[in-house]
């Protein structure tokens, strides 16, 4: 979401102190239950039900009502009930005696500083817990970019990542009984374990403050119950707490102290600080259901240093844990490579290499460096890898699809200077169409000029069919192709399972790549990029099994990108998430068929190969849809 123009905030705080002097009412504190995650799966605003002139039926206990205590209605007859449920009411005494000192004082100016600038000020008060020096000694040092932007103070007992992989428990929260004595009966009143929370802090709203309408946005929202507590409020009737499915349809709660009360945070909703003087203070926290998985809890120590990122959090200890680069997309070309790279950059965790085709392993490779170390880092400087060691929940990677092909070069070096475990993604295509493909692209004037000149001059006054006869015989002469007869464009079979899978092949294929793929050009290996079970079998005989995801770009097409990035997110050990651009990457259009007798010559190559193919890949799909 972007953020709100400073001068519409200006204009929602003074439409909010209007609405509070005209004592705009509360909405009644209705305890429909536990808001149920269904209606948290997208925002309000996207959800036809909230549009609708239907009411919503939802049955719940009966219980009689008393001026100023929580009801429960039998039946829920307004949409707008579904974003608030009025939980209860507890005595929060014992919270606001911890938090009172220091509570009405301005936010320390130094709240954004670095952890280690903020521990090496003195701190003036050990019980005032919203000190950020104070926090950064005994607590740990915890942005909230939009929050500390408006100058909301904070106090934070357990804080996760955006994902909910870890929860990270504070030692404020796990060293301090009496905070945890202070908490409980509000955690009680909801019959919520501790280790369900994965987020919970105090929020002090400074005095004349307007916090937008705006809805939360990340994985963690539509997971997780959002649970407010007003705990220091001198004036209930300075406060305008507003929730509701649209901006036009927000009801006010009464934030009343010990006021426990749950909200849809997918739903439109706005606070606004009326008084002139004083902070607001809320217990704010969120808790996930019994069934959700939380990977890991750590109890950080007082003092720890934390690094985040909008998404992520990570412990400063474990700077370096994930080495540069995590994942590899090595073709083949023209099968949707870029696509799958472009998908991948929209995830939050993973950080964009400073080019798509780094290509250190081919073109670029530094023959004058010596050493592995030089080596190495003349490969991570197509990387943002000093600042992703500081950040290991992040993962970065390339994508170059010629190094699927030139593993006689890429194999040796790559395993000499990144000793760690990469993922490989390998995307396939009809190894026909792919060809054709390849040779539109290397033959087209559209593109960057440096675009233009690595595709080669060296197909531009050949055919198609040129092209394809050219490399056919430069397999011929390679000695890879024994069972295929040129003239009558016959396969021998029996040839072909002699020779296919042997060491002969191999040092066959090896004098091809030595002979006939060049450097700083794509005009070459037209037909040999479809022979992908030779091209993998390499790669299969240097790296185990499981490092390799193989997809097939018609698979793709059919059955639908976030289907296809699914498989990559597992692949990867990334949380999923939706692919908000869908759209075709690099994609062309050709400029004529494929003569039908040149069509079904190729196929009758690339037959046998493509069947060698599914008896690599382990994956149903491949064996049960052939091209």
């Amino acid at each position: 979401m972007t953020a709100t123009p400073k001068e519409d905030i200006e204009r929602q705080h003074q439409e909010a102190v209007d609405m509070v002097n005209s004592s705009m009412p509360y909405a009644p504190m209705v305890n429909i239950g536990e808001i149920s995650l269904q209606w948290k799966e997208t925002p309000t605003v996207e959800q036809e039900m909230f549009h609708s002139s239907k009411p919503i039926q939802e049955e719940t206990p009966e219980l009689d009502v008393e001026e100023n205590t929580i009801k429960t209605k039998s039946s829920v007859e307004s949409k707008e009930t579904i974003c608030i449920s009025s939980r209860g009411i507890v005595d929060v005494s014992s919270i606001a005696k911890l938090v009172i000192e220091g509570c009405h004082e301005p936010a320390n100016t130094l709240s954004q500083s670095t952890t280690t600038k903020l521990k090496e000020q003195p701190v003036k008060s050990k019980t005032n817990l919203w000190d950020e020096i104070n926090a950064a000694v005994s607590n740990v040092h915890v942005i909230r970019p939009s929050h500390d932007a408006w100058g909301i103070k904070k106090i934070v007992l357990i804080f996760c990542d955006d994902f909910l992989q870890t929860v990270y428990e504070m030692p404020w929260w796990h060293k301090r009984p009496d905070i945890r004595k202070a908490v409980q009966p509000i955690l009680d009143l909801l019959n919520v374990e501790p280790n369900r929370i994965v987020r919970m802090l105090l929020a002090a709203l400074p005095p004349s403050t307007t916090i937008p309408v705006h809805h939360d946005t990340g994985e963690w929202v539509k997971h997780t119950h959002r649970v407010h507590v007003p705990i220091i409020i001198d004036n209930p009737d300075k406060i305008l707490f507003r929730c509701g499915p649209t901006a036009t349809r927000m009801q006010r709660v009464n934030c009343v102290p010990g006021h426990v009360f749950e909200m849809n945070n997918q739903g439109k909703h706005a606070v606004s600080n009326c008084h002139a003087e004083l902070y607001r203070v809320h217990l704010i926290l969120d808790y996930v259901d019994p069934s959700f998985h939380i990977q890991e809890r750590i109890k950080l120590s007082p003092g720890e240093v934390v690094l985040q990122t909008r998404r992520s959090i990570d412990r400063a200890i474990d700077k370096g844990k994930r080495r540069t680069p995590s994942f590899m997309i090595i073709g083949a070309q023209k099968s949707g490579t870029t696509s799958i790279y472009e998908y991948l950059n929209q995830h939050p965790l993973v950080v964009r290499a400073k080019r798509r085709e780094t290509h250190c392993l081919d073109w670029r490779w530094n023959d004058s460096l010596k050493t592995t170390a030089e080596q190495r880092d003349h490969c991570l400087s197509f990387f943002n890898a000093k600042e992703l060691k500081f950040h290991p929940s992040c993962m970065t990677g390339d994508s170059t699809p010629s190094y699927l092909l030139d593993s006689y070069r890429c194999i040796p070096r790559l395993k000499k200077i990144f000793t760690h475990d990469i993922k490989f993604i390998v995307i396939m295509r009809d190894p026909v169409k792919r060809a054709k493909s390849h040779y539109e692209m290397v033959t087209s004037n559209d593109g960057t000029p440096e675009q233009i000149q690595n595709r080669g001059t060296e197909w531009l006054n050949l055919s198609f069919r040129e092209v394809v006869e050219l490399d056919f015989k430069n397999m011929k002469a390679a000695g890879l192709i024994p069972y295929w007869d040129i003239d009558s464009q016959t396969m021998d079979l029996d040839k072909f399972h002699d020779f296919v899978g042997s060491r002969q092949e191999d040092l066959a294929f090896q004098n091809y790549l030595r002979d006939y793929v060049v450097m700083n050009s794509g005009s070459h290996s037209l037909i040999v990029r479809g022979l992908y079970e030779l091209q993998l079998r390499q790669w299969y005989k240097s790296f185990s099994n499981d490092s390799f995801l193989l997809l097939k770009l018609e698979d793709m097409k059919d059955n639908g990108v976030q289907s296809t990035m699914k498989k990559v997110y597992q692949h990867l050990h990334l949380p999923e998430i939706k692919v908000e651009d869908d759209s075709a990457k690099n994609t062309r259009s050709y400029s004529s068929e494929i003569d039908a007798d040149l069509k079904q010559m190729l196929q009758r190559f690339y037959t046998p190969h493509n069947e060698r193919m599914h008896l690599l890949s382990k994956s149903k799909e491949w064996l049960g849809n052939p091209w």
